[in-house]
């Protein structure tokens, strides 16, 4: 599915029950895990490591929170990928 937002067009795809894996053009950005009715975003290449960057109310907010970790993790010199 597409996800679109102020930050961008978000492709999300379903990785396990109640979790998404969620890519923003060619750069995968991490997953969203549904917890009851909070979405979490989790940065990282790989879900048992990924490193929570925010929680949200909808699906969309949390994959804004998966570009807005990323990309203040790049500006301060951190990796997101483990």
């Amino acid at each position: 599915m597409t996800l679109v937002s102020e930050t961008g067009s978000y492709t999300v795809e379903r990785f396990a029950n109640g979790v998404y894996r969620v890519s923003l053009g060619a750069s995968f950005l991490g997953f969203v895990e549904r917890a009851g009715g909070i979405y979490v975003a989790l940065a990282g290449e790989r879900y048992d490591i990924a490193v929570e960057v925010g929680q949200a109310h909808s699906l969309a907010s949390a994959a804004s929170a998966l570009y807005d970790g990323r990309r203040t993790a790049t500006q301060i010199g951190l990796s997101t990928v483990a």
